[in-house]
């Protein structure tokens, strides 16, 4: 094994450590969240339905339709299979350590999106090790990967769906890798539907230029990733589109209601989440550095051009995912797991683009006392 494969190993290895360690302690010590508050109650309701065989009654839960209820019923499996007892949720204060009591629910949840989260840098780190390293103590990522939130099984789902689409695009489109893309593309948007809209607008232009008339490859991908996602998603079996309808129709309408006017975020609001430190100095025993909030930004600038020649579909979704949550009028950060494992990508890549200018410079420098000597 030559010296640089062992490197990027070694680093990919410290990239998952970190990952699992990080996720361990923001499981075991963040307080109750907003969104936890809603998304575990109704993952009881469907354990319940569940246990009395009430399947058929799982789309019909009007609470939280908004999102589709594909990480909730993971949820509601992990509860069951663990024994976990409901918690009595006025007893568990949101943003205060969790009781002993709701302590088995917490953890079994959002350990399986701990599970999620760490896995998505362990792929990451197959495209590049030093992005990985990036995710793993990114502390967005790590916060929303760690509780029971919906965005990390989507995201790695995101994540695979990316991969696949490469493998299909180095194919040529064939069908089978396409088909096998669109379904993972499927499968994130039925765990939150942003994930699906930025992975299939990330998809569209490599399409449209390498595919161009060819109908297979369009079929392929079009008919997996809906097949996949009206077959994984309950809530839309009785009338699909309706029901598709009525949950966009929300979103669009919640994103300019009161409560975000009110908010007052401006429209680059994700720029300044990505560059303050105030998440990762809200609890140092869980984040291990401000890096990300200094760095990541720039060095994914920097490493834009460098990840276009070499991976290309990365480069596009950071640009897709960047303009979509600058675009889109709900700011809250928990979006930025849209974007963050694709510009991790771009910034390794531009932390290896400096470290070669620093390198290049060290030997001009020299090159110049050498002569200057002679």
């Amino acid at each position: 094994m030559s010296r640089t494969r062992l490197l990027a190993l070694l680093v990919a290895l410290a990239a998952v450590v970190v990952a699992a360690w990080q996720r361990s302690r923001a499981v075991e010590r963040l307080g109750q969240d907003f969104d936890e508050a809603v998304y575990l109650p109704i993952a009881f309701t469907y354990a319940g339905m569940m246990d009395e065989g009430r399947w058929g009654d799982i789309g019909k839960v009007r609470e939280n339709f908004e999102h589709p209820p594909l990480v909730k019923l993971l949820f509601a499996e992990a509860v069951r299979v663990s024994g976990a007892p409901e918690p009595d949720w006025r007893d568990v204060p949101m943003g205060r350590p969790i009781p002993d009591a709701a302590r088995p629910a917490f953890n079994v949840t959002r350990g399986l999106s701990a599970v999620a989260g760490v896995l998505q840098v362990g792929l990451v780190a197959l495209v590049d090790p030093l992005g990985a390293l990036l995710l793993a103590w990114d502390p967005y990522h790590t916060k929303y990967t760690s509780q029971a939130y919906l965005e990390a099984v989507p995201g790695l789902l995101a994540v695979l769906a990316l991969l696949a689409f490469e493998r299909a695009r180095r194919m040529g489109f064939a069908p089978g890798w396409t088909a096998v893309s669109g379904a993972l593309l499927g499968l994130a948007a039925a765990g939150k539907y942003p994930y699906g809209l930025v992975g299939g607008l990330t998809f569209l232009p490599f399409l449209v230029a390498g595919a161009r008339t060819r109908w297979r490859p369009w079929a392929a991908i079009v008919v997996s990733t809906a097949a996949v996602f009206i077959l994984v998603n309950p809530a839309l079996w009785a009338s699909p589109f309706a029901s598709l309808w009525e949950s966009i129709t929300f979103h669009w309408g919640y994103s300019h209601n009161e409560h975000v006017r009110r908010a007052g975020l401006p429209w680059y609001q994700p720029l300044v989440f990505l560059t303050d430190t105030w998440l990762s100095a809200s609890d140092p025993g869980i984040y291990l550095t401000h890096f990300n909030a200094w760095a990541l930004l720039a060095l994914a600038v920097l490493g834009l051009p460098r990840t276009w020649r070499e991976r290309p579909v990365w480069a596009v979704a950071a640009v897709v995912g960047l303009v979509f949550l600058l675009l889109w009028n709900t700011k809250w950060p928990q979006y930025l797991l849209l974007v963050i494992p694709a510009l991790c990508v771009c910034a390794g890549r531009g932390a290896r683009t400096l470290a070669h200018g620093a390198v290049w410079l060290v030997r001009r420098v020299q090159g110049s006392r050498v002569s200057a000597g002679a």
